[in-house]
């Protein structure tokens, strides 16, 4: 007997990973350990979320939003930059499946889903009358070739389903079978750093010679009009959008319907953060991300603002396992046990950011662990001495590779002093953020590099798991611990095996992951309908009134 639309699995998912509505937990990302440094906190515009775009209102025309990064490409499937997502994802991209407050996997472009009683097979029926920013329909032809590209571009998800991939079954259905049970999909379409986006089959087919998507052509209530690089990009209304939930019911979690009330959302590139603060400030801007912690008591008080300061995700030393120093099992050991998580982080984040050991989000308590967190945060340079003497240390030069997008290349820094107290040269380089996603391609380039990760709700969704992500994992229990907990039947089986994949994690180091940072951000008092929930502001139902 199959169960409709994963009811028992829905709200065993629930429990499991029980999020509020501003981003779960004590704060939105990845670590359920002890906090000792910037405790979150949630301030007016967290409540935002729930406000409900009147139709009788006049809105401001256009909303220019402060952002201080900018992707390589806005194709999700291929891209885990979090501006792109923060941009497009539930905006101009829809998904199958989406995430509710509880982070259920809940219907946003199926109408409802089934799962076999195996577990092996799920089967989703699509809704009918959905339109395309090209102006075409929706039909399962357009969701097999995304679903699939988006399978062959996400690791963690290919990984998972092996050689399965998606199936038509008519015209408004479509299925996937793998040879062991998927029960953690949904939750990946739903909530994946590389959005399971759905797009038409004619953009899939159609990619630049990097391989990413040449037209960014999504269901949702913005289409995309115009990127200036290094200036801005712009989305404009939908006038086509077909919407769904119910008109002036609020959002649940990520689910729900999409008002549009602000015709034109611009997101404007501007790098430095003085800038931006100072354009919240006068005006300039109505929405600003990644506020410096300095500012931030400052901002707080400006009784023309609102602001919000939220756990965003982790932070992750991402060694390089296929050459050179990285490679090397005791010499990661070795960095692992010098460095202080405590100096790290606050050269970068100041108080914002938790210290904890566990890989995981605070919103998904089901996923806590303690496993390894004996070998986390050490700060042992003699013991770190002893361990590259004795694994015949040369004293070759160790790379770091970092980005000076939100003073990351500050904890490079720092990790270069307390690695250089225990004998190792260390050279940096420090390049801007699209760079780095270039550079990290190459494994020639570097013996480590320093990036961020949002929150996720499964730990399935760790991109650093996949042996084909920058940095290369590829050992051989890493890859069965992961295979099993993925392939689990139960959720308390998964579970158990996370904390087996966890607890070798702290041993083998697919990465060091320091601690967790605090996303911060402010915005202009007026401005309603921001969603709060899980991984910053979307914008699909905000705005200004006039």
């Amino acid at each position: 007997m199959k169960k409709k639309h994963l009811r028992a699995m829905a709200l065993a998912m629930a429990a499991l990973m029980s999020l509020t509505a501003c981003g779960g937990g004590s704060s939105t990302s990845s670590e359920a350990g002890s906090t000792t440094a910037g405790a979150a906190d949630t301030t007016a515009a967290d409540t935002t979320a729930a406000a409900v775009a009147d139709p009788n209102a006049t809105y401001k025309e256009t909303l220019h939003i402060a952002v201080s990064q900018q992707a390589p490409s806005l194709d999700l499937h291929k891209n885990s930059t979090l501006i792109a997502r923060q941009m497009c994802d539930g905006t101009v991209f829809e998904k199958l499946v989406t995430l509710n407050a509880k982070a259920e996997a809940v219907p946003e472009l199926c109408e409802s889903y089934e799962v076999s009683e195996d577990g092996k097979t799920i089967t989703f029926v699509l809704r009918k009358g959905v339109k395309f920013h090209d102006g075409s329909e929706m039909t399962a032809d357009d969701v097999v070739a995304s679903m699939n590209r988006w399978l062959e571009g996400f690791s963690s998800a290919g990984n998972m389903v092996g050689d399965a991939r998606f199936e038509k079954v008519d015209d408004y259905t479509v299925k996937i079978v793998g040879e062991t049970p998927l029960i953690l999909l949904p939750a990946m379409i739903a909530g994946a750093a590389q959005p399971a986006a759905i797009t038409t089959a004619e953009a899939c087919a159609d990619e630049d010679s990097n391989g990413f998507l040449k037209n960014y052509i999504g269901t949702g209530p913005y289409k995309f009009t115009e990127w200036k690089q290094d200036q801005y990009v712009r989305l404009d209304r939908f006038d086509d959008y077909v919407p769904y939930g119910t008109e002036g019911d609020p959002m649940d979690g990520w689910a729900g319907y999409k008002a549009a009330p602000t015709k034109t959302l611009e997101f404007d590139i501007v790098p430095d953060q003085a800038t931006a603060t100072a354009g919240i400030e006068a005006g300039q801007y109505d929405c600003i991300f990644n506020v410096k912690d300095d500012d931030y008591a400052r901002l707080e008080a400006n009784p023309e603002l609102t602001t919000s300061r939220t756990q965003m995700g982790s932070i992750a030393f991402i060694f390089n396992h296929k050459e050179g120093l990285g490679a090397e099992q005791y010499f990661r050991t070795a960095v692992n046990t010098a460095i202080d998580c405590d100096e790290v982080l606050t050269s970068c984040f100041g108080s914002g950011y938790e210290l904890g050991s566990c890989y995981m989000d605070a919103g998904q308590p089901f996923w806590a662990s303690e496993a390894g967190s004996e070998n986390y945060n050490l700060h042992d340079p003699e013991k770190a001495k002893e361990i590259l003497a004795e694994g015949g240390y040369d004293g070759s030069t160790f790379r770091i590779l970092a980005a000076t997008l939100n003073k990351m290349d500050s904890m490079a820094v720092v990790l270069k002093s307390e690695l250089e107290e225990i004998g190792v040269p260390v050279e940096l380089t420090i390049v801007d953020w699209a760079t780095l996603t270039d550079y990290r391609k190459d494994p020639s380039l570097y013996d480590m590099y320093i990036t961020t990760f949002a929150e996720v709700p499964v730990p399935s969704l760790k991109l650093y798991y996949g042996s084909a992500y920058p940095g290369w994992s590829d050992d051989e229990k890493l890859s069965t611990l992961f295979s099993e907990m993925t392939s689990a039947t139960t959720l308390d089986d998964a579970k158990a095996k996370w904390d087996e994949l966890q607890g070798y994690s702290w041993e083998y180091l697919p990465i060091i992951c320091p601690g967790h940072y605090l996303g911060m951000f402010a915005m202009d008092k007026d401005l309603e309908g921001v969603n709060m929930y899980s991984g910053g502001p979307k914008f699909y139902n905000a705005g200004i009134k006039e």
